[in-house]
């Protein structure tokens, strides 16, 4: 029975009933207070005509404004006001009648007085009884030994509509407990009755969260920082409390927020910086508009993540390039689900094939080239150098050498970070592609710009840290990190998809544009915070072990050469390092004879070559991977809150 009041709404009809009821009540209890709480069977024979003509306007007015049609248990400030609206038309259809039947035949003995306590009294009785059934509605829903007990960070108007939505969702096994806030206006007061605690305080909320059982907080606060959000998930972690985050206003579903939209927190969520955040501006718009795009590597993190943007720019024609069919067949379904059904070409090749390359360049004649495709994973390359240096430089030859001869308008690179200074081949080889896209626009004829993006590892990728962090602790550890203080730069992939557009619509011939990413991240505490939003204490439920460095893996990363040029773009969070004027005179000489080595597969020759082109590269040697330390107590745990 209870199961069948929680899913169940009342008819409108009985809703309407009630209202006619408590109406009817509320004015025959006014007339009988203006009368003294006494009355005779006269004053009862002239009230009827009175009774009567008001049950005709209650059903007029309540018509008007529609009070019976909204679901009780849902009511809130909008309900009130048409109950308000609704009581004083009625109030005023009295007046009316009241002035003009100076005989007192329909308004019997009534008064202005009577009807003046009518008013409120309709009001209220009308409010309360909604009051009513919403709270008897929670109280059969509650469950007062609920597993879930809950906290809100925020008792703001995004706080109130999180209480409202974890209440009305019968499906949820919670129970709120109370609010917390920083604010200290509001810390001891009261929100929709329930108490506001302090947040500021680590050793109270800590006492809070053990006293009451807390099992779960939402952060309902837009903007909050992320040293806030790293802060209480620390706190949280030692109770084992999930912490989950509500969307902002414009991210609701049709403006509605519902509890499915929530999510839980993260690693994404506690880069130690805030997001970067683009203009969406009707510049993008016009620099994609009607434009025909090649996007290489579409099917992997970064390149499908591009075309997923590019949705919203009307593009001409978007081909999506990879030699990977499962992933460029999963993503081309993708997009024409979400409306470039007409704009879609889905090509499955290589950037090592010219034939097959300059094919479609011909077809297709794209006026931009966004070149993602590339092997990354540094310390597979070390073992397969000739096919790092086959893709990472011829391929990108192949896609930049067509592009210039079809005249594309834009050519832009994805490099990384690994490029600057490198210790590996991997980036030897992204920096040796870097340096021939910039010498393509010294060329008399090339009409095309080519431009370079660098960023640093890509949070959620395939094969990055956090993938493999998640395997690791999934089967209960250990989690394995090179080194303690080995540190690297961070940022997510729409902020890398992002950067990668950007930089196709504001980036110049030879630029090498990149994020300000702020300071690097200590792998240490990425492993660390990922154990505890899996509900887990480092050091005690999953051990961190400490290996040696990879082959070719640096302590820490670097986003530009000490020779390269910074200007400034117009964004503030958009870096540029303008061309070098140090590259090697024999550079060409040595691009022929790195192509053969690679060609014929004699990777002891390939590093020697890239060690001539590149000054700068200094090959790490092979090591050979042994453990250094395994950390097993939480209390040895080395954290890093800078």
């Amino acid at each position: 029975m209870s199961k069948f009041f929680l899913k169940k709404f009342a008819p409108r009809w009985i809703i309407f009933c009630c209202d006619i009821i408590l109406v009817t009540v509320s004015f025959t209890f006014s007339f009988f207070l203006i009368q003294h709480l006494s009355l005779n069977f006269v004053d009862l024979r002239l009230f009827l005509p009175a009774l009567v003509t008001n049950l005709a306007v209650s059903i007029f007015c309540i018509v008007v404004f529609a009070i019976y049609k909204g679901i009780i248990r849902y009511s809130e400030a909008r309900d009130i006001v048409r109950i308000i609206k609704f009581a004083f038309l009625q109030f005023a259809i009295w007046g009316i009648i009241f002035s003009a039947d100076t005989s007192r035949i329909v308004s019997g003995k009534l008064t202005l007085a009577m009807l003046v306590i009518n008013l409120f009294a309709v009001i209220f009785v009308l409010v309360a009884f909604r009051l009513l059934v919403k709270e008897i509605y929670f109280m059969a829903q509650a469950r007062p030994n609920s597993a879930n007990r809950t906290l809100i960070f925020g008792a703001g108007m995004m706080g109130q509509i999180t209480q409202k939505v974890l209440q009305q969702d019968a499906k949820i096994n919670t129970t709120l407990v109370g609010f917390i806030d920083d604010s200290s206006y509001k810390i001891g007061k009261k929100l929709e009755g329930l108490p506001i605690y302090n947040a500021a305080d680590k050793v109270q909320l800590a006492k809070l969260f053990k006293s009451k059982g807390i099992t779960q907080v939402y952060i309902a606060i837009d903007k909050l920082s992320v040293e806030r959000k790293i802060e209480l998930t620390d706190l949280c972690a030692p109770f084992k409390i999930k912490v989950n985050l509500v969307p902002h206003a414009n991210q609701w579903s049709g403006g509605l927020f519902q509890k499915k939209q929530v999510k839980e927190m993260n690693i994404e969520d506690l880069l130690e910086r805030d997001e970067i955040v683009l203009p969406n501006n009707d510049e993008s718009k016009l620099e994609y508009k009607n434009a025909t795009i090649l996007v290489t590597g579409a099917a992997g993190s970064i390149g499908s993540e591009i075309c997923r943007q590019l949705i919203g720019y009307n593009v001409k024609k978007l081909i999506i390039l990879d030699q990977a069919e499962s992933g460029l067949f999963d993503l081309e379904y993708e997009l024409r689900q979400k409306g470039m059904r007409n704009t879609i070409q889905a090509e499955v090749a290589s950037v090592r094939d010219y034939m097959r390359i300059k094919k479609l360049f011909g077809a297709a004649q794209p006026d931009i080239v966004f070149h993602v495709a590339a092997y990354k994973h540094v310390p597979l390359m070390e073992c397969f150098s000739s096919e790092a240096v086959l893709t990472n430089i011829f391929g990108t030859k192949v896609i930049a050498d067509l592009s210039m001869l079809h005249s594309v308008k834009k050519f832009v690179l994805v490099s990384t970070d690994k490029a600057v200074n490198p210790t590996n081949v991997m980036g030897a080889t992204k920096r040796v592609s870097e340096i021939y896209i910039q010498s393509l626009n010294d060329r008399i004829e090339s009409n095309t710009e080519f431009i370079t993006t660098r960023f640093g590892n890509v949070l959620g990728s395939a094969g990055s840290v956090v993938a493999t962090f998640k395997k690791q602790i999934a089967e209960g550890g250990p989690v394995t990190i090179t080194h303690p203080e080995i540190t690297r730069y961070f940022m997510t992939i729409p902020e890398a998809a992002k950067l990668v557009l950007e930089a196709g619509k504001i980036g110049k011939s030879s630029d090498i544009l990149l994020f300000d990413m702020g300071k690097p991240v200590k792998i240490i505490d990425l492993a660390t915070r990922m154990i505890q939003l899996a509900g887990f204490i480092p050091g005690k439920d999953i051990a961190i072990q400490c290996t040696s460095l990879r082959p070719g893996e640096k302590m820490y990363e670097e986003l530009f050469k000490d020779s390269e040029e910074f200007a400034p773009t117009s964004h503030p969070k958009i870096l540029r390092a303008k061309k070098c004027s140090d590259t090697n005179p024999n550079f060409y000489s040595l691009l022929i004879k790195l192509e053969a080595a690679a060609i014929g597969h004699n990777s002891d020759m390939i590093a020697p070559i890239l060690g001539k082109m590149l000054p700068e590269f200094k090959h790490s040697p092979n090591r050979v991977t042994k453990p250094l330390m395994t950390i097993e107590k939480a209390d040895n745990l080395p954290f890093s809150n800078s």
